[in-house]
């Protein structure tokens, strides 16, 4: 598995230059967690591309005991992840992620999400940041018209994380298994599989779908009548 690394060439703006000092600076046991005002407070998102990924390197390194193959750095890029990947801010530094992918059946009529990585740096949690992001996750996925329509989100939770588990069923997701040596190099190795089902279509959308799937190809030429 190939090390994830940083490369500062990634990061194309002062300010995320900036704000990687302040990661590494934060990245230690003596960090205090922010104060939230109301005056100041300010919680956004922005998709990860190819312009900021370098931060979402850096971002990863710190918050997780977990290294990131290159397959994942693309994953996180292609289009049709967008609005499930994202970079998290808080008073426009970055400060936390959410990356996830599609996963479609056989027949590529329903799809899943898999939420590969969430998290917070640790002095801007309790925050609402992760709730957030996570929000805009379940909301995108609840109302895309992209086909196939995402039927449910998944991730893994480390078995000994129950706080993190206690946040997801707060957001709607349930404990549907365990998966054991999921982890293959931190303790402990087992993980709950945690999943959010979607709200049923709008029984409109489910009868346009149903009508397009069965609509005949149509006749080529007028009156659709065969030449001799």
């Amino acid at each position: 598995m190939p090390e994830s690394c940083f490369n500062e060439s990634s990061v194309n703006s002062l300010s995320g230059v900036l704000s990687l000092v302040l990661y590494q600076n934060m990245a230690t046991q003596d960090a205090q967690p922010i104060a939230r005002t109301k005056k100041t407070s300010s919680i956004s998102l922005a998709p990860v591309n190819k312009n900021n990924v370098g931060t979402l390197r850096k971002l990863l390194s710190v918050i997780l005991p977990v290294i990131y193959t290159d397959r994942f750095f693309t994953e996180v890029l292609l289009p049709e992840t967008e609005e499930y990947c994202q970079l998290v801010y808080y008073n426009d530094i970055p400060v936390g992620t959410v990356c996830s992918r599609i996963e479609t059946d056989e027949s590529h009529k329903e799809a899943k999400l898999y939420i590969m990585t969430m998290g917070v740096l640790a002095p801007y949690r309790s925050l609402g940041l992760g709730t957030h992001a996570l929000k805009h996750v379940l909301n995108a996925a609840s109302t895309s018209t992209a086909k196939p329509y995402i039927k449910a989100i998944y991730l893994h939770v480390q078995i000994n994380n129950e706080a993190a588990k206690r946040f997801y069923e707060r957001n709607g997701f349930k404990e549907v298994g365990v998966v054991e040596n999921y982890y293959k190099k931190i303790e402990p190795r087992a993980a709950w599989v945690m999943e959010w089902t979607a709200p049923p279509r709008p029984a409109e959308a489910e009868k346009t779908e149903k009508s397009d799937e069965k609509q005949p190809a149509k006749a080529q030429g007028k009156g659709g009548k065969k030449r001799r």
